[in-house]
């Protein structure tokens, strides 16, 4: 997007107040401008600028007069109907509409909590039975994972595993060491409920019903990047090999070296062996993570260890502690947003808006249960003609749903990403919460006055910017007669420091900057004299007393 000069409606904490906001401070023809808005930009700006005349109320209000002159020059001009001007601010308009559409107390909340969590990890166990995500009779399992509690609490995994596990539907394992973002939101958010030695009481994910045992809750061990020298357990040479290779390394081989001449792994072997940082639980091997975490001294190198993929050599390259809340915020909000708590803060801000708009919807969905029997992406659903068209579902503000609109939102949303109906409940929720969501972002200018008053201030700084380009900047800046009598009449403001004077080729730049601002200056006095220009003097009063008062 172009860069533009814009008087800023953005609305911090106001430094002064009038009594009466709605007072009408100045007006051109039959636009006014209020005290609430011109004390919205003059306190905005009052930071920003550097010319300490301009902070004078009577100087500040002659530049916010001019601005409206030239907004209202642009739309007299129909700058407003340029194809590219409307293109542009469609995008824009989308762009911050985004930062509007989303609950940010819950955004926050969830940012502290995960970096919260990120400060502990948490060593657990978990019993997991499988079941399909639509599974609706599921009170068999809640029960059997019930039973399993006391046992789980009080004997040893691998007893329960040999009892229970069967790889298949039923799995007992223990989970290593991880932080925020390792497992699905539900499932780390048990976790770090649950106490250490204790046993949740079963609950659901995506994956099925589980309980969830912590052994352990340490500090996190921060961040490491090792290097490797990795075997593949092909036959018993491959240890002798691997500690061959160590012991070169002890009489002082290059690691790295040995690395791209040996390593099986494919992937670092042209790297020198070395891998992408990583935290505790971020790899599909504790034994390796235990040994990397363990290396204390950059340059340091383990003896061999074997994992499930084979034998290793590990070298310590950095070790870093956990970064602090503003390093990490980024990073940690792209989290969220491409994780299942994203879900979380959507939620908030639908339920907002139901509270908002007190939505009235009918849950008797009988008709679209029997309807939708047997539907599926082999037989897909057809609105029936006996349908009720008109009858009434959902209702807020001037908007009505009826039977015939839920129909429709089913027949485009029905399927899920597995290519199975969707439950009916699921898909009402949802339709209500789009519904919403579409009458929120149309009326989103009018009901938000922070929106309202950024759109405005981009939509009247990109017209100003093709304004100015056109009707001053490249005016002045061809107009070569123009510029040369300017130059020969002011040939002083071109002065060397001997007091000759500079040739016009080598001070152009600056003759074409100069005159710009003078063409501009009798260019905005040619508009003032076409417009009727009112200040009401007496709210004029009101607001320097205020200030003067602050």
């Amino acid at each position: 997007m172009r860069n533009i000069f814009l008087f800023y409606f953005i609305f911090p904490m106001l430094c002064f107040s009038i009594n009466n906001v709605n007072d009408i401070l100045f007006s051109v023809d039959d636009n006014h401008v209020t005290s609430e808005e011109f004390i919205k930009v003059y306190n905005k700006n009052l930071d920003l600028i550097t010319d300490q005349s301009q902070k004078n109320i009577d100087n500040y209000l002659q530049l916010y007069i001019d601005y409206k002159l030239k907004v209202l020059e642009a739309y007299d001009k129909k700058y407003n109907e340029n194809e590219s001007y409307i293109s542009e601010l469609n995008k824009y308009s989308a762009q911050l509409a985004s930062n509007y559409l989303f609950d940010k107390k819950s955004q926050d909340s969830l940012l502290k909590e995960a970096y919260e969590r990120t400060k502990k990890e948490i060593n657990a166990d978990h019993i997991l039975i499988r079941i399909d995500q639509e599974s609706i009779d599921t009170l068999d399992i809640y029960n059997r994972l019930l039973s399993y509690r006391s046992e789980f609490r009080n004997n040893k995994l691998e007893y329960l595993k040999k009892k229970y596990h069967d790889g298949k539907n039923v799995f007992v394992e223990n989970l290593g060491y991880f932080s925020a973002f390792k497992m699905v939101y539900s499932f780390e958010t048990k976790a770090y409920e649950t106490d250490i030695n204790q046993v949740s009481m079963p609950f659901r994910t995506r994956f099925g019903f589980h309980i969830v045992k912590v052994n352990d809750v340490r500090n996190s061990l921060g961040q490491v990047t090792v290097g490797h020298i990795m075997l593949l357990k092909k036959n018993n040479e491959s240890e002798l090999k691997i500690n061959s290779l160590y012991d070169s390394i002890v009489n002082g081989s290059n690691f790295e070296s040995l690395a791209k001449k040996y390593s099986d792994d494919k992937k670092t072997s042209s790297l020198g062996g070395k891998l992408k940082p990583f935290t505790s639980g971020q790899l599909n091997s504790l034994p390796f993570e235990k040994a990397a975490f363990e290396l204390q001294d950059v340059g340091q190198v383990s003896k061999p260890i074997q994992t499930k993929f084979g034998w290793h050599i590990l070298k310590l390259y950095s070790k870093t502690e956990l970064k602090s809340f503003k390093e990490l915020q980024s990073s940690l909000l792209k989290k969220i947003k491409n994780n299942s708590r994203s879900s979380v803060i959507s939620n908030s801000f639908y339920n907002k808006l139901l509270k908002k708009y007190a939505v009235s919807y009918n849950n008797d969905l009988t008709f679209f249960l029997n309807e939708l029997k047997g539907a599926d992406n082999n037989n897909p659903w057809v609105i029936p003609n006996n349908i009720e068209k008109n009858k009434l579902l959902v209702s807020f503000n001037n908007v009505k749903l009826n039977y015939l609109d839920f129909a429709n939102y089913i027949v485009n949303n029905a399927l899920n990403n597995q290519f199975i109906y969707k439950p009916i409940q699921e898909l009402y929720k949802d339709f209500i919460n789009e519904s919403l969501m579409n009458y929120y972002k149309n009326n989103l200018y009018s009901e938000n006055e922070n929106y309202r008053f950024v759109y405005n201030e981009y939509r009247d700084g990109l017209l100003l910017f093709d304004l100015m380009t056109n009707e001053v900047w490249n005016k002045a800046k061809e107009d070569t007669l123009a510029l040369k009598k300017y130059y020969n009449n002011n040939k002083s403001l071109f002065a060397n420091v001997d007091k000759t004077i500079k040739p016009y080729d080598e001070v152009s730049g600056e003759v074409i900057s100069n005159y710009q601002l003078l063409f501009e200056k009798k260019w905005i006095n040619s508009l003032r004299e076409k417009r009727t220009i009112f200040i009401d003097k007496k709210v004029l009063k009101k607001i320097k007393k205020n200030i003067k008062n602050k």
